[in-house]
């Protein structure tokens, strides 16, 4: 059983090195940014998509503003972001 057990982790732990092994980085993220192109298009096809990106931006922009009121980056201490 232990013996399963670490043929198990040293496959599971090789696989990401195969993948990007010769090239293999650039087909990686050629599938990623196809997905994820495939996967907005299905996003912005659904009704409450607008309502979304406008809560999203909202978001965004009320995060700018408390950052914009934070204290300067001089004034703050070594722990606060």
């Amino acid at each position: 059983m232990k013996l399963l057990s670490a043929l198990l982790s040293v496959t599971l732990l090789s696989l990401p090195l195969s993948a990007f092994a010769e090239g293999g980085s650039s087909r990686v993220t050629a599938r990623m940014q196809a997905q994820r192109d495939e996967s907005m298009a299905r996003f912005l096809k659904r009704e409450d998509a607008k309502a979304i990106i406008t809560a999203q931006q909202a978001a965004k922009a009320r995060l700018a503003a408390r950052i914009a009121g934070s204290a300067p980056a001089e004034e703050r201490s070594v722990d606060q972001p």
